[in-house]
């Protein structure tokens, strides 16, 4: 998931002023005069016209309804050609922690590896106090960290545990404090639910689907910050190509490790496809179709798909146990030197290879010339 802070920011700025049933009719501007408690000042970013308005409540509406954000101590306005622009003030210099996007492009600072910063953050929700013990118990964001350690970073990008009042989520944003991929304990907490309390016919633990859907949603998420802080082109959905990084990364974890990660991930959406065999119609709302996240379905057959394009002798009993069909397999290893090609040409500059070797046990082959896809 990606943060809407910039989308919702030029929104404010170039909207009708008929989206602001508070604004007024137009006042003759007084530049030396202050704004009452709940008043409002809009500027149309294509006229340029500068608008005051009396608030007719108060303005915590506006403050939820648009997602508005505090600026502290002010902010500056400036209009340079056709565009209009706003800065925090006093200005915040670029610099490691700047969560103003243009420092964290590339180029902008030198890359270097061991720029992943982890934070427990305490729960507010009593209940949620036994997740942030097992985690911590675990070292779960200390191997999260090592991880992701190998990767050229241009900016430190942290990653966090934190309550969120009820959503089950996770996403990567540009904070204040700079890159932060978010795990909400409410997503940790019905990863636990829903893991099987005893191993599955089909071989997986508890632990496998706890640790490997916590390694998949975090490798997502840095699949997105990936992306951006290396201004690296993305074709298709972005939520799709952050689901291949993930499943790719997972492989190369070890010998033995991609068998359980992969199968725990891909845990999480068996239940979707529970007795699909005997009754293979799939009925989904209508708005299902329009998220820019794949159905959990469609997730489950791409990631089982990548695995055993990989690896076919790992996975083989994939196939065998229907739970991937013949159909789709056929072509998974060509789908696999696809994702294969473009990791390593887009991402894989951005690895210390020498350094993946310590960490990761086997190294994603750093050999990108021989790598084009063939069908």
């Amino acid at each position: 998931m990606r943060s809407a802070t910039a989308a919702s920011l030029a929104f404010l700025l170039i909207a009708p002023i008929s989206v602001f049933p508070n604004l007024a009719a137009a006042q003759t501007q007084d530049t030396s005069s202050t704004i009452d408690d709940s008043d409002s000042i809009f500027i149309d970013g294509r006229t340029f016209r500068i608008t005051p308005g009396k608030g007719k409540s108060d303005a915590l509406w506006a403050i939820k309804g648009l997602g508005a954000r505090e600026l502290d101590p002010g902010a500056i306005v400036f209009r340079s050609g056709r565009k209009l622009y706003i800065v925090d003030a006093p200005l915040h210099l670029p610099g490691e922690n700047s969560a103003d996007r243009s420092s964290l492009l590339v180029g902008a600072q030198e890359a270097r590896t061991n720029r992943i910063r982890i934070e427990y953050v305490p729960p507010e929700n009593r209940d949620h106090q036994y997740l942030l013990d097992a985690l911590k118990s675990r070292g779960a964001l200390e191997a999260m960290q090592r991880l992701f350690s190998p990767f050229r970073l241009p900016a430190d990008i942290t990653i966090k545990t934190r309550g969120c009042n009820g959503m089950v989520n996770a996403w990567y944003a540009v904070e204040e404090s700079g890159p932060t991929v978010t795990v909400c304990y409410e997503y940790v907490d019905d990863i636990m639910k829903h893991a099987p309390m005893e191993k599955t016919p089909d071989g997986v633990t508890r632990d496998d689907a706890v640790c490997g859907q916590f390694l998949f949603v975090i490798a997502h998420e840095m699949g997105h910050a990936l992306f951006e802080l290396h201004g690296i082109p993305v074709f298709g959905r972005e939520e799709d190509a952050a689901d291949q990084f993930a499943a790719y990364f997972m492989l190369h974890m070890g010998t033995h490790a991609p068998r359980t990660y992969i199968t725990g991930a891909a845990y999480a959406y068996s239940e979707y496809l529970k007795n699909y065999q005997d009754d293979p119609k799939v009925v989904v709302p209508l708005k299902a179709f329009a998220s820019n996240h794949g159905a959990p379905q469609e997730r489950f057959f791409n990631l089982v798909c990548i695995a055993y394009g990989a690896q076919p002798n790992v996975f083989a009993d994939m196939i065998e146990k229907g739970m991937l069909p013949k159909t789709r397999a056929r072509g998974c290893a060509y789908e696999f030197r696809t994702i294969r090609y473009a990791v390593l040409h887009e991402i894989g500059p951005h690895i210390d290879w020498a350094f993946s070797r310590s960490v990761w046990g086997k190294t994603m082959v750093d050999n990108t010339a021989q790598l084009a896809p063939s069908p």
